[in-house]
């Protein structure tokens, strides 16, 4: 008996790690293209901001969650690849897809600890592996803090149901690791703020009953203790981010506007956007979706589906209130909640279908079986479609990147390293950058020298005197630089 047993572990095994070695390949092969793309001007600022502050001051903040520093996860990311590779973009793209491709076994494991079929996780990760409409986490470096919120929050979340699963309340030691992870979900971007909420609907989907209260104080403090500490963190990172001098909130954008209407719309659009739908929904067919979700939920008595039916509701609400509208990108933890319920479905109608649940449960000949079938419910307009998004990314990222390399080898090409205090005035020609502050941040990295003064034509206020002690005078344009003014030559 403890033969077999081992041995049927032992194929199991397997067999995830097949599942697993399927889906890394599938999402390589739509990652690769995006080696070839360079920087976008976002990601310019992004650096240049870790780079005025310095390592130091970025890992501090990194401890000190709660104040403004704008997301500190992404100076590890940013300022080592600066340090040894400077402004080459392709060390940034390799590890920018290493984190997503090593997302995909942690999810897998996941969707593996929160439902018992094979099957169904092997078709929700593979709908989390590429999706057209949340292209851009791959294609896009500026992304790059989706991409860190999502492995620290999917980290955050599968270490806490793993230890769970035990069916004992967290160590302090297993505790601290949650939370350690959970504070670097946050550094990395506000939209992991749900999972708090998260974890407290899977302990209260998971709980019995309580029999007086008494029982409930003990799950409170013993069960549930783990979702209220990190909601009394996201308290304090909340209030310590929204004020503040440098608080992002001071900027329209990222101020939220709480109505119902930029709800509706806002979830409208997401919904639209993940579903293919060619046509906007409506918010009474929201609703109506919503309804049947967790409808369907509490007719299969499934603890996990009822806690995707939160998820699609819960988990975009940071961004739900912001105007202009969020998407793409920022999709990626909603992508995994309507990925598991649509797994859920596809699996149930196959054994509605064939009255057999052993035509499912066979591992990855199942997984493959049922993404062939949903491969066929999308019409040949809607996959047109969603291939056709994902080109037009790609080819609006490479221009845009080609756009930065220029601007980057035009610096290069004048071989210059201005001496240690020097000042240097950048001239800009209207309309030649979408954010003209782009070239002096790109003087900035590429001279890599904190004691220079790098002044913006038009827009640094400088006296005249200022001006004419200025040691370097450089135009520069999308194609092209040229030293105007320097010790060597005088204007």
């Amino acid at each position: 008996m403890k033969v077999a047993q081992r041995h049927q572990a032992h194929r199991a095994i397997i067999i995830d790690a097949i599942s697993v070695a399927v889906l890394v390949a599938y999402f390589l092969y739509f990652a690769f293209p995006a080696l070839r793309g360079g920087f976008r001007g976002d990601e310019m600022t992004n650096m240049a901001i870790y780079w005025t502050s310095g390592m130091l001051k970025s890992l501090w903040a990194n401890v000190t969650f709660w104040t403004t520093f704008y997301r500190p996860a992404g100076a590890l990311y940013y300022l080592p690849l600066y340090h040894f590779f400077a402004l080459n973009p392709l060390p940034y793209r390799i590890v920018q897809i290493s984190i997503l491709a090593a997302s995909i076994p942690m999810v897998y494991y996941l969707s593996r600890c929160l439902t018992s079929s094979r099957s169904i996780a092997f078709l929700a990760v593979l709908a989390l592996c590429y999706h057209p409409q949340v292209a851009n986490l791959v294609f896009t470096g500026a992304f790059i803090y989706d991409v860190l919120s999502g492995f620290f929050y999917f980290a955050a979340l599968t270490y806490y149901i793993h230890s769970r699963e035990k069916e004992r309340p967290l160590r302090p030691l297993q505790l601290l690791g949650f939370l350690v992870l959970y504070i670097c979900a946050l550094n990395s971007k506000e939209m992991a703020v749900t999972l708090p909420v998260i974890v407290l609907i899977y302990e209260v989907l998971r709980c019995h009953r309580w029999t007086n209260w008494r029982a409930f104080f003990h799950w409170s403090w013993s069960i549930a203790g783990p979702s209220l500490i990190a909601g009394l963190l996201t308290a304090v990172y909340t209030y310590g981010k929204t004020h503040g001098s440098a608080s992002l909130t001071r900027y329209d954008p990222y101020r939220p506007k709480i109505s119902w209407d930029n709800f509706f719309t806002s979830n409208t659009t997401f919904v639209t956007d993940l579903l293919y739908l060619q046509h906007p929904i409506t918010p009474i067919t929201l609703l109506v979706l919503w309804g049947l979700v967790f409808i369907y939920a509490s007719l299969r008595h499934d603890r996990t589906l009822q806690l995707m039916a939160f998820w699609v509701v819960i988990v975009p609400l940071p961004i739900a209130f912001l105007v202009p509208l969020r998407a793409g990108a920022c999709l990626y933890l909603l992508l995994f909640g309507w990925a598991m319920i649509f797994a859920t479905f596809v699996i149930d109608l196959i054994t509605l279908v064939s009255k057999s649940r052993m035509l499912i449960d066979r591992g990855v000949g199942a997984g493959a079986t049922t993404g062939a079938i949903t491969g066929g419910v999308l019409n040949s307009s809607v996959r047109g479609a969603a291939t056709g998004t994902a080109t037009g990314a790609a080819i609006r990222q490479r221009c845009a990147s080609a756009f930065r390399i220029v601007v980057i080898e035009a610096l290069k090409s004048l071989h210059l390293q201005p001496p240690p205090q020097s000042t240097v005035l950048i001239r800009i020609p209207e309309n030649a950058f979408p954010n003209k502050w782009h070239g002096v941040f790109i003087a900035d990295l590429l001279w890599n020298d904190h004691s220079l003064q790098i002044w913006l034509d038009g827009v640094s206020q400088l006296t005249p005197q200022q001006l004419a002690k200025v040691d370097y005078i450089i135009s520069l344009n999308e194609f092209q630089a040229q030293v105007i003014r320097s010790p060597e030559v005088k204007q």
